[in-house]
């Protein structure tokens, strides 16, 4: 189940520009048995990827709820210490969520004058809103940000999308979201709706 961590991550790091969207696994929307049904859809994405020889293609749905589940019930304890949370909302052409990261535990090392000067302000734990797009075609998968809220303030693209290589780049195993990865299990495209997504293999 490792493996998928990368591909879920980089749907989810994606968080929007919705702010004040509830937190943790008392949240509505966020459900032991919609966990339950989350994981073992990624077993059934794993299991057919093991099929060999492979055998034609498969399709499976993953809802808003079974993903945000997912990712609270069982890889909330595999994050960095530097992400606290992730909850996402799917829609058709983006998507939107919050994701709320620890700067003490973030350790950002941009060489870059104006993100060191900006990373060396923050403090503590902050609420970071995105809206963007997942590429997610050809067998691999990446995130274009569009619009991000640091708190309730504003913050250049270019230092949003630092933050999200660095905390991508903290987790097990380490990833860029913004670079194209390849997806696990076989996966060759997702395709996303209004409240859920299809991982087709």
């Amino acid at each position: 189940m490792r493996r998928i961590w990368p591909t879920i991550l980089c749907v989810t790091l994606i968080a929007g520009s919705v702010t004040g969207l509830p937190q943790g696994p008392s949240s509505p929307g966020i459900s032991r048995k919609a966990s339950v049904s989350g994981a073992r859809k990624v077993k059934r994405l794993e299991d057919f990827a093991s099929i060999e020889p492979p055998r034609g293609s498969q399709t499976t749905r993953f809802s808003e709820e079974e993903i945000n589940s997912f990712l609270a019930y069982d890889l909330s304890s595999k994050y960095h210490a530097c992400l606290k949370s992730l909850i996402v909302r799917i829609e058709p052409t983006e998507l939107r969520g919050v994701s709320v990261l620890d700067f003490d535990r973030l350790g950002m090392t941009s060489k870059k004058f104006f993100t060191k000067l900006i990373a060396g302000m923050f403090r503590g734990t902050h609420t970071l809103s995105m809206r963007g797009k997942v590429i997610a075609r050809e067998g691999k998968a990446h995130f274009e940000l569009e619009e991000a809220v640091f708190d309730d303030t504003s913050l250049p693209n270019f230092l949003v999308e630092e933050i999200i290589s660095t905390v991508g780049k903290r987790q097990k195993p380490p990833f860029d979201p913004l670079q194209p990865s390849q997806m696990p299990y076989g996966i060759q495209r997702v395709d996303f709706y209004k409240g859920y997504m299809i991982v087709r293999q």
